[in-house]
C-alpha cells in the first residue's frame, strides 16, 4: 500500500469498514493470526462477533484487543480518521473539533481516545540527537504572582533539546521535550543522557547547573551580552519553544497539567516528521496497533 498524505488518498485506502478491518489484521499479524496466549496459528472464525478463537488453547481475541482501540466500541472507520487527523494536523486538533468532524457523540470518548494516541505518541528512545544540540528549559501553565527568577513565573518546567543544524537561524533537526519537577543536574543530566548522544557539542545558558555537561560533551557556554537578547544565546531553542507555545495556546483553551507531557509527545511526534509527512499516518497506527491497551486515563 502506498502512503496516505493527503485526504484523497485516505478516502481511497479505507473508504469502508472492512477495508480499515483488513488493514489492522495485516498490521498486526502480517503471516496470519497468531494467539496472543499460546503462539497457535490455528484458529476458528467466529463471523457473527468477528471473535478468532484459538484451537489450542481456546482463547478469543478480535482485532482490536490487545491494542490501543482495545474496548471502544466506535467504528474502525472513526477510529482511522482520528488517528489520521490528529497524526497529519500541522496546527494540531482539538478534542471539540475531532468530535465535530469524526461524529462521535460522547466528548469524553474523543477526549480518551485523543490522549491514548498522543500517549503512543512518546519517543522511544532509539534515535538520539547526533549533531550539535542546544539546550535550556521553559515554563507551560499559569503565572504565579508575587515570585521572581527562573521557575517562579510557570508552573511546569520543560526541559528541550534540539539539533541545531547549519549556519542559518531556522535550521534545525530533530528534537525533544519533556516535563521535570525542577531544575536540577540529576533532572537535566538524565534528560540530556536519555536523547544526546555522548561526545556531540552541547550549547547551554550559563545556568551553573550544566556544569555536568562537559564531562560526557563537549560544552558550549553561551553567556548573555549586555542588553542582549535570550534570543540569542539559543535561537533554535527558542523558536522550537515559540512554536510550541503559540501552538498550545492556538488550538487547546484549556491545558490540563496533569498531561502535558501527551501534548509535548504530539508537538515532537509531528515536528520531528515534518519533512516525512508521507510516513506520519503509517508510522503513528502502527504504534496504535503495537502499544499495549490503556485504560486507566482519567
Amino acid at each position: 500500500m502506498k502512503s496516505i498524505v493527503t485526504v484523497f488518498d485516505f478516502q481511497e485506502h479505507f473508504s469502508t469498514e472492512e477495508d480499515c478491518y483488513n488493514h489492522l489484521f495485516s498490521l498486526r499479524w502480517p503471516n496470519g493470526f497468531i494467539c496472543p496466549r499460546c503462539g497457535s496459528v490455528e484458529y476458528y472464525y467466529i463471523t457473527t462477533q468477528k471473535r478468532y478463537e484459538c484451537k489450542q488453547c481456546h482463547r478469543q481475541t478480535t482485532v482490536t484487543a490487545g491494542t490501543i482501540f482495545h474496548k471502544l466500541r466506535q467504528s474502525l472507520r472513526k477510529l482511522f480518521w482520528a488517528v489520521y487527523l490528529i497524526g497529519t494536523s500541522k496546527q494540531g486538533i482539538s478534542a471539540k473539533e475531532l468530535q465535530r468532524k469524526v461524529g462521535i457523540k460522547s466528548y469524553r470518548t474523543v477526549w480518551n481516545l485523543m490522549h491514548r494516541i498522543r500517549a503512543v505518541m512518546a519517543s522511544s528512545g532509539k534515535f538520539p540527537l547526533t549533531g550539535d544540540v542546544e539546550v535550556d528549559e521553559t515554563y507551560i501553565g499559569g503565572h504565579e504572582e508575587g515570585k521572581r527568577g527562573r521557575g517562579a513565573q510557570e508552573k511546569t518546567i520543560v526541559a528541550i533539546a534540539v539539533e541545531a543544524k547549519g549556519l542559518k537561524k531556522r535550521t534545525m533537526g530533530r528534537a525533544y521535550l519533556k516535563t521535570i519537577p525542577r531544575v536540577t543536574q540529576d533532572e537535566l543530566k538524565n534528560f540530556i543522557h536519555t536523547h544526546v548522544v555522548k561526545g556531540v557539542t552541547v550549547k547551554t545558558d550559563g545556568l551553573n547547573t550544566y556544569n555536568f555537561v562537559e564531562q560526557d560533551y563537549r560544552h558550549k557556554r553561551i553567556v548573555l551580552a549586555k542588553n542582549g537578547k535570550a534570543t540569542e544565546l539559543l535561537p533554535k531553542v527558542h523558536i522550537l519553544i515559540s512554536n510550541l507555545k503559540m501552538w498550545l495556546r492556538g488550538t487547546y483553551h484549556a491545558l490540563p497539567q496533569k498531561y502535558l507531557q501527551n501534548y509535548l509527545n504530539e508537538f515532537v511526534f509531528r515536528f520531528n516528521r515534518r519533512w516525512r509527512l508521507d510516513a506520519i499516518f503509517d508510522s503513528l497506527l502502527v504504534r496504535c496497533v503495537t502499544h499495549h491497551p490503556i485504560t486507566n486515563l482519567t
